[in-house]
């Protein structure tokens, strides 16, 4: 089923006719011309400023009604119910977007920050990561509010400024939200965007949609070997290099058994009645009875792997000698792991110390971001989201799963009962795994428009 056709599946594209959809594109085109890049201390402002304005010009009711506040270069905005007793609904997108990859600026059809449209695209950086959900986010508030809709649940919309680079942004906006006392029901952001094959899930024939309930963690791990050089015509004991290739070798050889965290569990029972291929069809009969089989399967695929086992990448090795001849000293390794779900940065720190025990080279943490919290599929929101989605996207299953990346979400995770990380556009496959932090990044009008009408029926269902 590559290539699916996601518009084959777009359903009630008549719903809301009187929402200004070329407008959306246009002040989407408009977003896209910030060039809102976080570099730092070194981040230019005047784009943000650029993108701070262009919001609170483009949408008025929204801004009549609503309280903006910049917190750095990142944005509150919070529209106030008229039932404080509720917990109110958060939507999440990011400010900034990544640079054009050096070298690559020639193959753009569209300079990457004109914001261009022609008859069929919107076309630069964030259309789909993820200046589509900030803008789309704003347009669905508006058109409920500018139809005279009145919020019973209070929607605070958190813009951070450098998801891409340091979530700092987000940490901070949960911080203030969460001493103001702030609590939400539930709370959208980025997840997965496009529809996918249910054939890596044993569920051919099948097209499927995740809402992600949880988020890998990100661990950098720097191993250390020390060495005192010298002419390699005696290297009594190994070289410093030669201990850390048996330690790596040692961590790789004793990466702990892939298993089903409760969120993939959830997965395979949702697919149990459509996986036709053996043996997985036999095993999700009884999913907790078979779990180490459907993983140790599940491992065994590409596609599959990443969602049942804690990942181990070696990307980094400093220190080698430039002449054979002569032995290295100093030597170090980083290798960059991703937390399943349940698995913390001292977990492995633990499991690494003792697969090189005896070996001489040392363990250091250089980042970690923990994983997210599991949440459910009964939580706040999920069955609402789900709603949203199936209504505009027909024939397509949607089941539970988790990011394999990270987002801003999880520095919420205090003042929050359900995080919930799904983009409601569904770009086609190929324009999603070019354009995402790639060339030629875009998104049709089309599907624009879809997801938008998306978010505006999920802010119906939840707020109103």
């Amino acid at each position: 089923m590559s290539g699916i056709n996601v518009y084959a599946h777009y359903a009630h594209e008549g719903d809301y006719p009187n929402l200004d959809y070329a407008g959306a594109c246009g002040r989407l085109g408009k977003a896209i011309s910030c060039k809102t890049i976080d570099r730092g201390e070194n981040t230019d402002e005047i784009p943000f400023e650029k993108l701070h304005e262009l919001i609170r010009s483009s949408f008025p009711h929204v801004m009549a009604s609503s309280t903006f506040e910049e917190v750095g270069r990142n944005l509150l905005i919070t529209c106030p119910g008229t039932d404080p007793s509720l917990p109110c609904a958060l939507l999440l997108a990011h400010q900034d977007v990544v640079p054009v990859v050096p070298g690559t600026e020639g193959e753009w059809c569209h300079d990457a920050f004109a914001g261009d449209m022609d008859e069929s695209f919107i076309w630069g950086r964030g259309a789909l990561d993820i200046k589509d959900m900030l803008m789309g986010e704003l347009e669905a508030l508006e058109y409920l509010i500018s139809q005279g809709k009145e919020l019973r649940r209070t929607v605070i919309l958190a813009f951070g400024a450098d998801e891409e680079t340091a979530s700092a942004g987000a940490a901070r906006l949960a911080a203030l939200l969460r001493e103001r006392g702030v609590h939400a029901a539930w709370l959208l952001d980025e997840g997965t965007t496009t529809m996918f094959d249910g054939a890596m899930w044993g569920a051919k024939g099948r097209v499927l949609s995740d809402i992600c309930i949880s988020q890998k963690g990100y661990l950098d791990l720097r191993l250390d070997s020390h060495g005192k050089g010298g002419h390699s015509s005696n290297p009594f004991g190994g070289t410093s290099l030669q201990r850390m290739c048996v330690a790596i070798f040692r961590i790789s050889d004793s990466l702990p058994a892939p298993h089903l965290t409760p969120i993939v569990r959830d997965t395979f029972r949702a697919l149990a009645p459509y996986i036709s291929e053996e043996p997985l069809r036999t095993l999700v009969k009884d999913v907790d009875a078979n779990a180490e089989k459907i993983a140790a399967l599940a491992a065994s695929r590409r596609d599959l792997y990443p969602f049942v086992v804690t990942t181990m990448a070696v990307d980094v090795l400093e220190g080698g000698s430039s002449t054979p001849n002569v032995m290295p000293g100093d030597v170090s390794a980083t290798i960059n792991f991703r937390l399943l779900p349940g698995t913390t940065a001292q977990d492995v720190l633990a499991w690494v110390e003792g697969a090189i025990r005896g070996t001489d080279v040392t363990a250091t943490i250089v980042h970690a971001t923990p994983a997210g919290r599991m949440d459910s599929t009964c939580g706040p929101g999920y069955a609402e989201v789900a709603e949203a989605l199936e209504h505009f996207y027909h024939n397509v299953d949607v089941v539970p799963s988790f990011v394999c990346g990270g987002t801003d979400a999880i520095r919420y995770e205090a003042i929050c009962d359900s995080i919930l990380r799904v983009i409601p556009f569904r770009p086609t496959p190929e324009e999603e795994a070019t354009g995402v932090h790639g060339v030629n990044e875009r998104i049709s009008k089309r599907t624009y428009a879809q997801g938008i009408r998306v978010l505006v029926r999920l802010l119906e269902k939840t707020v109103l």
